[in-house]
């Protein structure tokens, strides 16, 4: 739950990433150019600003962007270039394993630099601002369970199944009959705990409501950042060990596709990396289209 509750956090700096998920050119510089409307809507999903808090965050996200813009793009643009190069071959695990935590670490170097304001800006919202926070996460819980008690787990394979394949093509093209049926046997060895991961969101909640209610004690800062950005807060042991073992199982069914890519299927991938290069390399030199 604190994945979900992070995307106002952030205020919509980190969904460059996911902007990126949509292959298109157009739309990542569109989104990453218009940031702050971005942000503001993303905030607007759990609560309305007053006009002093909106003042208060316009010139702090600003900040925020320009930093992200002019010191994080470019290395973006180094690491994906480099990246590009390595994937004129079949990448192996440990190359996988690479480009991964590349990701996680730019994501947390602009979620550390977040962490200060966002805190301060949960600390001065008002008692109706914070009911309102709590009931879209309340809404968000509330949808998961529905889910959870309207699929089964073969539903939730197929989903998974259905996701991972869509990823691979968007970045590959057309896969074999090989390709897929790798991706049907990493379904059926990876480990599902839906119940149990819902019934940590409903944990995450309560600890949350009660930290929120502590905004103006001491030590609000330090709880507050450790529930939002530690993607381990309140998780038991083994959903952690569980969360391993499904990363792990993900790494190697990457590297088992790869390896049997086609040349075509190569150069699309080399295409896509390379394509967001250049819409960063651009992004980072200019203010706004």
């Amino acid at each position: 739950m604190n994945r979900h509750i992070r995307r106002f956090a952030v205020a919509g700096l980190v969904a460059v990433w996911a902007l990126s998920g949509s292959g298109c050119s157009t739309a990542t510089k569109f989104g990453y150019n218009h940031l702050d409307w971005f942000a503001k809507r993303e905030i607007g999903k759990y609560f309305d600003l007053t006009q002093r808090q909106e003042d208060w965050f316009k010139p702090r996200f600003e900040a925020l962007w320009l930093w992200h813009r002019h010191e994080q793009l470019p290395l973006y643009v180094a690491d994906l270039r480099s990246l590009a190069e390595q994937a004129q071959q079949p990448l192996s695990r440990e190359h996988i394993t690479q480009a991964l935590t590349m990701i996680q670490g730019h994501v947390r170097r602009t979620l550390e630099r977040a962490t200060p304001e966002t805190v301060t800006l949960l600390a001065i919202l008002d008692d109706a601002q914070v009911a309102s926070l709590l009931e879209e996460v309340d809404d968000n819980i509330a949808e998961a369970a529905e889910k959870l008690e309207d699929q089964t787990d073969e539903d939730r394979r197929e989903d998974a199944v259905k996701r991972v394949k869509n990823w691979m093509e968007d970045r590959y093209g057309r896969l074999s009959d090989d390709q897929k049926a790798l991706i049907e046997d990493w379904s059926r060895t990876r480990e599902s705990r839906p119940a149990e991961w819902l019934d940590h969101s409903r944990r995450w909640r309560d600890a949350f409501a009660l930290t929120l209610a502590s905004r103006d004690e001491p030590g609000f800062a330090e709880r507050a950042a450790h529930l939002l950005f530690d993607d381990a807060a309140l998780v038991p042991e083994h959903l952690l060990a569980l969360r391993q073992r499904n990363e792990d199982r993900w790494l190697n069914l990457a590297a088992a596709i790869s390896a049997i890519t086609t040349e075509r299927q190569r150069t699309k991938l080399v295409d896509y990396i390379s394509d967001f290069a250049k819409d960063f390399d651009k992004l980072a030199q200019q203010r706004r289209d």
